[in-house]
């Protein structure tokens, strides 16, 4: 427990107005600009350094924690109102703690009434809810549909967190979407987590929603994130809060450095990619010539031998003209070992593929098609799946397809 829990009251702090602001960095790298600032409380009781997590316990446990929020916001706007003064396009993120949120708070308006008092546009408000918080499911829907009505933004604290309800992100329909530090922090070298950033980066473009990370430290992770999608950005990278706001050329060079960064590793990634999958093309097209010449009959030999000349690819197998299997699923036997498990198995003559991803373009008339990446279900391995179309030596329309090794 805080050592100075005693020394000071939650009363007092509310009394005496003890509490500041300190502004952190909303960044954008894609538009290079400052979007605007988060606004974080401070304790400034004299004397003391209680953290702000202490103080919002001290104010539940006393049950002044609709009284302090409303004082947090308050100083917030007041500093941040002479900064609106001087560039109106800033925002200003404001938290709003889930627990306050109730059938009262909705109708109040105070944040209403403080905004136009000190002449900030509501336009430039955004309201943060860590909605897990929020017990009144109703009160915390009339709350954001009240407020947005009146031209606030709304955005969902610490997404990704393992307290998230999920299913309220379609029903409150947020302007932003904050991913939790814990789930972007080491993002760059961690695919699983990747991936579960990617599918909320995905939702928010789907609901309309701009994804924000928030607590970003590396290099590294931000040009990772923006490759994925998220383009705006808060952390210790671009500053620390401070009092004051950080100063436009510390920011602007950081913006500019990880611009340029970006813009080379995308280049280099996209060539690398280019030249990658024109050998997969040539490769498989190579394959399909060789095919022509080979009966039903000798198809397992034949896929045999390709697997035994190339090493990237895992599976070889060819289907008919309706998405059947006509052939064995040939695999490279040491890419099998690695990632056996029992729900893995290579697919058998005669399975149906008729409605698999790297069939139905095929289907439609595209000569060939590349999937994107996933895992097989022949060998749990992440791959691509390459399927060109070919003719058999009786006149058959053919389709080849090969899983081949992808690596991020």
């Amino acid at each position: 427990m805080f050592e100075t829990a005693e020394a000071i009251t939650i009363e007092e702090i509310l009394e005496k107005e003890w509490i500041s602001t300190a502004f952190q960095p909303l960044i954008s790298i894609k538009r290079k600009a400052l979007l605007g600032v988060e606004a974080l409380a401070r304790c400034t009781a004299p004397g003391e350094d209680i953290p702000p997590t202490e103080m919002f316990r001290l104010a539940a446990e006393a049950g002044k924690l609709l009284e302090l929020d409303r004082m947090c916001r308050k100083k917030a706007l007041e500093a941040f109102a002479p900064i609106h003064v001087q560039n109106r396009g800033l925002i200003v993120s404001i938290n709003v703690d889930g627990y306050a949120i109730d059938s009262d708070v909705v109708g109040s308006g105070t944040l209403i009434h403080q905004v136009k008092a000190l002449g900030i546009s509501p336009n430039n408000v955004l309201i943060e809810i860590v909605e897990s918080r929020a017990k009144d499911s109703q009160a915390l829907e009339d709350f954001v549909s009240s407020y947005r009505k009146n031209g606030f933004l709304i955005a969902l604290d610490d997404m990704g967190t393992g307290h998230s309800n999920l299913d309220r992100i379609p029903l409150l329909k947020p302007d932003v979407l904050k991913l939790d530090r814990s789930l972007v922090s080491g993002v760059a070298g961690h695919m699983t987590r990747l991936e579960v950033v990617k599918s909320f980066v995905q939702m928010a473009s789907r609901l309309g929603s701009l994804a924000l990370a928030e607590g970003v430290e590396r290099q590294e992770d931000i040009l990772c994130l923006l490759e994925i999608g998220v383009d705006v950005f808060q952390g210790y990278y671009f500053g620390r809060p401070a009092m004051r706001m950080a100063r436009d050329e510390i920011v602007a060079e950081r913006i500019d450095l990880l611009a340029a960064k970006f813009k080379e590793t995308a280049t280099e990634r996209f060539t690398a990619q280019k030249e990658l999958y024109a050998s997969h093309d040539a490769l498989v097209l190579g394959l399909c010539k060789r095919l022509a010449d080979v009966s039903t009959v000798g198809l397992d030999r034949t896929l045999t031998c390709f697997i035994d000349e190339s090493d990237n690819i895992e599976c070889l197998y060819v289907l008919n003209a309706s998405g059947v299997q006509i052939s064995d699923t040939v695999c490279n036997p040491a890419k099998l070992r690695k990632r056996k498990r029992f729900i893995y198995e290579p697919a058998r003559l005669g399975a149906d593929h008729s409605l698999k991803e790297y069939f139905l373009p095929l289907r439609a008339g595209l000569p060939k098609f590349t999937t994107q990446p996933y895992i097989s279900l022949a060998s749990g391995n992440r791959c691509i799946t390459l399927s060109a179309r070919y003719q058999a030596p009786d006149g058959r329309s053919c389709i080849l397809c090969a899983d081949i090794d992808h690596k991020d």
